[in-house]
């Protein structure tokens, strides 16, 4: 995700919006208002060249366009990639807590039964 264009006026933003969305480049305004204007963002980052040059150049032809069939694949395996990688980080917590109890409990054990055996 990418800033590729910013504006005051509606007219070129709405321009700006219809010309890369026609051309194949999935774009979007973040929730977060700027102090500059309104924001224009890409999804996909190896689109920010294309989408540079044709703001700058309308005759440009988009190298790297996508479907919205595509895009929608796209943003399913992200998804899919972005929800192994949350679980393997709460295994990954989990096994460092059970990690952590075991050591105490055996460290319990260990002050517990020493005084015993000596």
């Amino acid at each position: 995700m990418r800033q590729v264009f910013v504006t005051n006026i509606e007219v070129e933003y709405e321009d700006a919006w219809d010309r890369l969305s026609r051309a194949g480049i999935p774009v979007f305004e973040p929730s977060k208002p700027s102090k500059e204007g309104r924001v224009l963002c890409i999804w996909l980052a190896h689109q920010y060249d294309d989408a540079v040059e044709l703001l700058h150049n309308p005759l440009h032809i988009v190298a790297t366009a996508v479907t919205d069939e595509e895009f929608e694949r796209i943003q399913a395996a992200a998804a899919v990639r972005m929800a192994r990688t949350r679980d393997h980080a709460w295994e990954q917590s989990v096994n460092r807590h059970v990690a952590w109890a075991s050591l105490l409990l055996l460290s319990g054990l260990v002050y517990i039964t020493l005084p015993n055996w000596l």
